[in-house]
């Protein structure tokens, strides 16, 4: 089984009481977006695009998360053990916020396609 390169998470957490939350800054299409791009670049077999919950960057909504896999890594652990090390230990993530339908073919080419987050499109991951 050959595992993505890259994993996308777009936080599409709608909250109940009505309060601000990625679901109405637009994630479902940014999510939307996201697999078209893939698609339409042929890159299902190197990225792997999901929904989230909450990525804990509510004030950036619509929020993403792009994660780069490093399977070589710990290849002998437990898959649920071998991501959690690997977390904390190489956080190769980057934060995306305040996106737009149009930011998303820019983080596809930058990002994955060329391996260099998009800074414009950043946000802080300090936390």
């Amino acid at each position: 089984m050959n595992l993505p390169k890259y994993r996308v998470f777009v936080c599409t957490k709608q909250r109940a009481d009505g309060s601000s939350d990625c679901c109405s800054a637009g994630a479902l299409d940014i999510y939307q977006k996201f697999q078209s791009e893939i698609v339409d670049r042929q890159l299902g077999d190197r990225v792997e695009v999901r929904q989230s919950g909450c990525l804990d960057r509510c004030e950036a909504g619509a929020v993403a998360l792009v994660y780069r896999t490093n399977w070589r890594e710990f290849t002998w652990l437990p898959r649920k053990i071998r991501m959690k090390l690997q977390r904390l230990l190489f956080p190769n993530r980057t934060f995306y916020g305040h996106l737009t339908g149009e930011d998303i073919p820019a983080i596809v080419e930058s990002h994955i396609i060329d391996g260099r987050p998009l800074k414009r499109c950043e946000i802080a991951t300090d936390r």
